[in-house]
């Protein structure tokens, strides 16, 4: 948007804005011939859901896994990253209904983030990677392709974010120029401790309320809720990870402090 519009690419706000990059995702969605109901399970909006036995007891504690690259060791999955979801237990739309009908089905999907080594792949192909990779991250027994009923795959080419050490320094405040203003992921969010979706929401309110000062606009409601603080767990984490830094300075890009503090105690 920026490159191709001349009032905007003139301006000195967006002349880094090449720099800000996006990975690749491929989401997959998966309909699945419903297995007898799993009650009772934790962390989800609804407790119940109709995938197989083994993928319920492995989800237990959540409707989500998020999974780290090369897991299964699996070659396109060497850098590639990916979130399971229990639809079931997390969407209205989805959630196991009372009565049986023909519409009941068991709903999973499957997100993969820097997924460059997948997304030229036929559905089919990467449907049965999907399958792969779950049975790999549960170690639950692979399911077949007679299970599903339905399926959604969608590519999205350097779409999602990609946030780096200092790729913040190339982000412009939400007032571009005079009258132009901007929110969302790739936007500064002017010290608000918010990322991703609630980033976007924030800079959003953010910009409506640089607009409507320069404006004059008097009733306008664009307060920003702040960022809850950090438990005082997570808060005395980052603190001895910090010192742990300057003790043991790491060789690379430093990682998250409890990545940090767990490489320190395994040695």
């Amino acid at each position: 948007l920026a490159s191709s519009s001349p009032a905007l690419s003139s301006l000195q706000t967006t002349t880094n804005f090449d720099k800000l990059r996006g990975v690749t995702c491929v989401a997959v969605r998966l309909f699945l011939v419903p297995s007898s109901t799993s009650f009772n399970l934790q962390g989800g909006a609804y407790d119940r859901t109709q995938l197989p036995a083994d993928m319920a007891k492995a989800m237990f504690d959540s409707p989500v896994c998020v999974c780290g690259a090369g897991i299964g060791g699996i070659d396109e999955l060497k850098e590639t990253g990916f979130c399971i979801y229990d639809l079931q237990r997390m969407h209205d739309e989805s959630k196991v209904k009372n009565e049986i009908g023909e519409d009941q089905m068991a709903v999973l999907e499957v997100d993969f983030y820097r997924a460059d080594s997948m997304v030229d792949m036929t559905d089919e192909q990467i449907i049965n990677l999907t399958l792969s990779a779950v049975s790999a991250t549960l170690g639950t027994a692979r399911m077949g392709s007679d299970q599903i009923c339905d399926s959604v795959v969608i590519r999205a080419r350097n779409a999602v974010s990609h946030f780096a050490p200092k790729s913040a320094m190339n982000s412009p405040q939400v007032k571009l120029g005079e009258g132009i203003y901007m929110c969302g992921d790739f936007i500064d969010r002017a010290g608000h401790a918010s990322w991703s979706t609630e980033k976007s929401v924030v800079t959003a309110k953010q910009a409506s309320g640089a607009l409507s000062r320069d404006f004059d606009l008097g009733n306008s409601q664009c307060s920003v809720i702040p960022a809850a603080s950090d438990s005082p767990q997570l808060s005395a984490l980052r603190q001895s990870a910090r010192l742990l830094r300057t003790i043991i300075p790491p060789k690379n890009i430093p990682p998250s402090p409890w990545v940090f503090a767990r490489q320190l105690l395994t040695g």
